[in-house]
């Protein structure tokens, strides 16, 4: 149902970037895996960066 709900609202009010971190492989309850899921979080950033940038219109040097 939570996952209807969320597409819903993102067809209605689309968001102007996605961050997808890849997570795929942990559980919801993997709370001993967190450093894990922080990296990926960071990593997932690192690879959006340029949008991200463009989005917020601000360059490198200020990052």
């Amino acid at each position: 149902m939570q996952d209807r709900i969320t597409r819903s609202r993102l067809a209605g009010d689309p968001p102007d970037i996605v961050l997808s971190p890849r997570l795929s492989h942990l559980d919801l309850l993997d709370f001993a895996r967190a450093d894990e899921a922080i990296k990926e979080g960071r990593d997932s950033v690192r690879r959006n960066l340029p949008a991200l940038q463009d989005l917020l219109h601000i360059s490198v040097a200020e990052v």
